[in-house]
C-alpha cells in the first residue's frame, strides 16, 4: 500500500464541565472550581504536571486567559470579575502580578493562578498573597483516569480506536497527561501516512521513537 501525506488538520479540544474526568487525581482542584464564588480568598492556585488538566479547570472558571510569561508591568487591565493567570512558575515580572493581585481585590474580582508547582517569590508582598490563598494540587493520574483522558483525546479527533488501544496506553505509558497527548498525535500522523487505523503495533512504534523521555 502507498504512503498517504499526513496533513495537520486542525482539531478543537473538548472542554466544558461534563467533558472533565473526575478522579482522586484532580478531585480537590475541580471542587474548588465547583464551590465559586464561595471561596476565603479572593484568589485560589491550582497546580500539577504539564498536561494534567489545569488548562480544562482553567476554561471553566473564565474566558480571559493571560499567560504569566505575557504579564508585564505596564498591563493596565479592564476589570473583569473572573481572570486567569496560568503557567505562573513562566512568571517573568513579580511587580506586574502584584499589581494584578492589588487590582482585582480592590475592584472585587476573583484570580486564578495554575502552575506546575508552587511558585516562591523574591518580593515579600507577592510571596504573602500567595501564602493566604488556597492551593489545590493534581497529582500523577492512575490507570483508569489515564485511559479515560486518552478516549476524550481521540473523540476530540474524531477518532475511533478499539478498546484495547486504550488498554494499552493505560497500562504500558508513563503516568503523564503531557506524554500522552505526544504519542496520540504522532500515532494519529502515523495511522494517516500509513493508511491503516491506529492499532497497538502502530502505538508500539511510536512510543518506540519517543523511548527516551518514557518509562515503557
Amino acid at each position: 500500500m502507498s504512503e498517504q501525506l499526513a496533513f495537520d488538520l486542525p482539531y478543537r479540544t473538548a472542554y466544558g464541565r461534563e467533558r472533565f474526568w473526575v478522579a482522586p487525581c484532580n478531585q480537590e482542584a475541580i471542587t474548588w472550581i465547583d464551590r465559586y464564588p464561595n471561596w476565603p480568598a479572593h484568589a485560589l492556585l491550582i497546580y500539577g504536571p504539564s498536561g494534567s488538566g489545569k488548562t480544562h479547570l482553567a476554561t471553566l472558571f473564565s474566558n480571559i486567559i493571560i499567560q504569566a510569561q505575557d504579564l508585564l508591568r505596564d498591563f493596565r487591565p479592564d476589570f473583569q470579575k473572573k481572570m486567569v493567570i496560568e503557567n505562573v512558575q513562566n512568571l517573568a515580572d513579580e511587580e506586574a502580578l502584584l499589581h494584578l493581585f492589588n487590582f482585582m481585590q480592590e475592584m472585587g474580582g476573583d484570580l486564578l493562578l495554575t502552575a506546575q508547582r508552587i511558585p516562591h517569590f523574591q518580593l515579600p508582598d507577592l510571596q504573602s498573597r500567595l501564602n493566604m490563598i488556597p492551593k489545590a494540587e493534581i497529582v500523577m493520574p492512575d490507570e483508569s483516569v489515564m485511559r479515560a483522558v486518552a478516549h476524550k483525546a481521540f473523540e476530540d479527533r474524531h477518532i475511533l480506536v478499539d478498546d484495547a488501544v486504550l488498554d494499552y496506553l493505560s497500562v504500558h505509558l508513563t503516568r503523564s497527561f503531557s506524554l500522552l497527548q505526544q504519542v496520540i498525535e504522532r500515532a494519529d500522523k502515523l495511522s494517516l501516512e500509513v493508511g491503516r487505523k491506529i492499532t497497538i503495533p502502530i502505538l508500539k512504534q511510536v512510543m518506540q521513537e519517543l523511548k527516551g523521555v518514557m518509562d515503557v
